[in-house]
Protein backbone atom coordinates (compact mmCIF):
# COMPACT_ATOMS: atom_id res chain seq x y z
CA UNK A 1 0.00 0.00 0.00
CA UNK A 2 1.43 3.40 -0.91
CA UNK A 3 1.83 6.20 1.58
CA UNK A 4 -0.83 8.22 -0.24
CA UNK A 5 -3.29 5.32 -0.14
CA UNK A 6 -2.60 4.76 3.55
CA UNK A 7 -3.08 8.47 4.33
CA UNK A 8 -6.35 8.58 2.37
CA UNK A 9 -7.54 5.43 4.14
CA UNK A 10 -6.84 7.02 7.52
CA UNK A 11 -8.69 10.21 6.52
CA UNK A 12 -11.69 8.22 5.29
CA UNK A 13 -11.68 6.11 8.45
CA UNK A 14 -11.40 9.20 10.65
CA UNK A 15 -14.26 10.96 8.87
CA UNK A 16 -16.41 7.81 8.93
CA UNK A 17 -15.96 7.42 12.69
CA UNK A 18 -16.33 11.14 13.35
CA UNK A 19 -12.87 11.29 14.92
CA UNK A 20 -11.04 14.58 14.53
CA UNK A 21 -7.27 14.86 14.42
CA UNK A 22 -6.02 16.04 17.78
CA UNK A 23 -3.61 18.94 18.06
CA UNK A 24 -1.26 17.76 20.83
CA UNK A 25 -0.49 21.30 22.02
CA UNK A 26 -4.18 22.21 22.17
CA UNK A 27 -4.96 19.00 24.05
CA UNK A 28 -2.16 19.69 26.54
CA UNK A 29 -3.40 23.26 27.02
CA UNK A 30 -6.96 22.05 27.59
CA UNK A 31 -5.74 19.51 30.13
CA UNK A 32 -3.76 22.25 31.88
CA UNK A 33 -6.79 24.58 31.92
CA UNK A 34 -8.95 21.80 33.35
CA UNK A 35 -6.42 21.09 36.12
CA UNK A 36 -5.96 24.81 36.81
CA UNK A 37 -9.72 25.31 36.99
CA UNK A 38 -9.98 22.38 39.43
CA UNK A 39 -7.24 23.95 41.59
CA UNK A 40 -9.01 27.31 41.51
CA UNK A 41 -12.30 25.62 42.47
CA UNK A 42 -10.60 24.09 45.53
CA UNK A 43 -9.10 27.50 46.37
CA UNK A 44 -12.51 29.19 46.09
CA UNK A 45 -14.28 26.47 48.09
CA UNK A 46 -11.70 26.54 50.88
CA UNK A 47 -11.65 30.35 50.99
CA UNK A 48 -15.45 30.36 51.24
CA UNK A 49 -15.36 28.02 54.24
CA UNK A 50 -13.02 30.27 56.23
CA UNK A 51 -14.29 33.06 58.45
CA UNK A 52 -14.26 36.30 56.46
CA UNK A 53 -11.41 38.72 57.01
CA UNK A 54 -12.83 41.97 58.28
CA UNK A 55 -11.39 45.13 56.75
CA UNK A 56 -8.12 45.85 58.51
CA UNK A 57 -4.90 47.78 58.19
CA UNK A 58 -3.13 45.27 60.43
CA UNK A 59 -0.58 43.42 58.26
CA UNK A 60 -0.36 40.59 60.82
CA UNK A 61 -4.08 39.85 60.52
CA UNK A 62 -3.76 39.78 56.74
CA UNK A 63 -0.69 37.50 56.95
CA UNK A 64 -2.49 35.21 59.42
CA UNK A 65 -5.43 34.93 57.03
CA UNK A 66 -3.10 34.10 54.11
CA UNK A 67 -1.39 31.46 56.24
CA UNK A 68 -4.74 29.95 57.23
CA UNK A 69 -5.87 29.90 53.61
CA UNK A 70 -2.61 28.27 52.49
CA UNK A 71 -2.79 25.62 55.23
CA UNK A 72 -6.43 24.92 54.37
CA UNK A 73 -5.67 24.53 50.66
CA UNK A 74 -2.72 22.25 51.48
CA UNK A 75 -5.02 20.11 53.64
CA UNK A 76 -7.63 19.95 50.87
CA UNK A 77 -4.90 18.98 48.39
CA UNK A 78 -2.94 16.66 50.69
CA UNK A 79 -2.30 14.21 47.84
CA UNK A 80 -1.00 16.88 45.44
CA UNK A 81 2.11 15.95 43.47
CA UNK A 82 4.78 18.11 41.83
CA UNK A 83 3.86 19.01 38.27
CA UNK A 84 0.27 17.84 38.44
CA UNK A 85 -1.24 21.18 37.46
CA UNK A 86 1.17 22.17 34.69
CA UNK A 87 1.68 18.59 33.51
CA UNK A 88 2.51 18.27 29.82
CA UNK A 89 2.92 22.02 29.26
CA UNK A 90 5.85 22.40 31.70
CA UNK A 91 8.46 21.38 29.07
CA UNK A 92 6.88 23.83 26.60
CA UNK A 93 7.08 26.64 29.16
CA UNK A 94 10.70 25.75 29.91
CA UNK A 95 11.43 25.80 26.18
CA UNK A 96 9.79 29.22 25.80
CA UNK A 97 11.81 30.63 28.71
CA UNK A 98 15.06 29.25 27.27
CA UNK A 99 14.22 30.56 23.78
CA UNK A 100 13.45 33.99 25.19
CA UNK A 101 16.75 34.04 27.06
CA UNK A 102 18.63 33.00 23.92
CA UNK A 103 17.12 35.90 21.93
CA UNK A 104 18.12 38.49 24.51
CA UNK A 105 21.33 40.46 24.42
CA UNK A 106 24.07 39.59 26.86
CA UNK A 107 23.28 42.79 28.82
CA UNK A 108 19.58 41.85 29.07
CA UNK A 109 20.41 38.35 30.27
CA UNK A 110 22.85 39.74 32.81
CA UNK A 111 20.20 42.13 34.14
CA UNK A 112 17.64 39.32 34.44
CA UNK A 113 20.05 36.98 36.20
CA UNK A 114 21.18 39.77 38.53
CA UNK A 115 17.68 39.66 40.05
CA UNK A 116 17.98 35.97 40.83
CA UNK A 117 19.01 35.02 44.32
CA UNK A 118 22.22 33.06 44.68
CA UNK A 119 20.39 30.24 46.45
CA UNK A 120 16.75 29.23 46.41
CA UNK A 121 15.61 26.53 48.78
CA UNK A 122 13.79 23.68 47.07
CA UNK A 123 10.20 24.60 46.23
CA UNK A 124 7.77 21.90 47.27
CA UNK A 125 4.09 21.20 46.79
CA UNK A 126 1.85 22.85 49.38
CA UNK A 127 4.72 24.86 50.85
CA UNK A 128 4.71 28.62 51.17
CA UNK A 129 7.02 30.41 48.74
CA UNK A 130 9.97 31.54 50.88
CA UNK A 131 9.40 35.16 51.90
CA UNK A 132 13.16 35.78 51.92
CA UNK A 133 13.44 34.82 48.24
CA UNK A 134 12.43 37.68 45.95
CA UNK A 135 10.18 37.01 43.01
CA UNK A 136 11.89 37.67 39.70
CA UNK A 137 10.49 40.29 37.35
CA UNK A 138 9.73 38.75 33.98
CA UNK A 139 9.77 40.83 30.81
CA UNK A 140 6.29 41.41 29.33
CA UNK A 141 7.37 39.86 26.01
CA UNK A 142 8.21 36.61 27.79
CA UNK A 143 4.93 36.57 29.71
CA UNK A 144 3.00 37.21 26.48
CA UNK A 145 4.72 34.26 24.78
CA UNK A 146 3.52 31.85 27.45
CA UNK A 147 0.25 29.94 27.20
CA UNK A 148 -2.74 31.95 28.51
CA UNK A 149 -3.44 31.34 32.17
CA UNK A 150 -6.71 31.25 34.07
CA UNK A 151 -7.38 34.19 36.36
CA UNK A 152 -6.21 33.55 39.89
CA UNK A 153 -3.04 31.59 39.16
CA UNK A 154 -0.61 34.50 39.34
CA UNK A 155 1.23 33.37 42.48
CA UNK A 156 1.46 29.77 41.34
CA UNK A 157 2.81 30.89 37.98
CA UNK A 158 5.32 33.30 39.50
CA UNK A 159 6.69 30.51 41.68
CA UNK A 160 6.84 28.11 38.75
CA UNK A 161 8.57 30.67 36.54
CA UNK A 162 11.06 31.51 39.27
CA UNK A 163 11.96 27.86 39.53
CA UNK A 164 12.09 27.40 35.75
CA UNK A 165 14.24 30.49 35.30
CA UNK A 166 16.68 29.23 37.87
CA UNK A 167 16.83 25.78 36.25
CA UNK A 168 17.01 27.32 32.75
CA UNK A 169 19.97 29.50 33.69
CA UNK A 170 23.11 28.65 31.73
Amino acid sequence: MSVTTAALSLLILASATGAQPVNATAAAMKAFRDRADAYLAVHKKVAGELPPLKETDDPQKIADRETLLGESIAKARASARPGEIFGEIAPRVTSLVRADLARRSRADRKALFAEMPAHVPPLTVNAVYPAAVPLITFPPSLLQSLPPLPEGLEQLVREMLAKLAITAAP
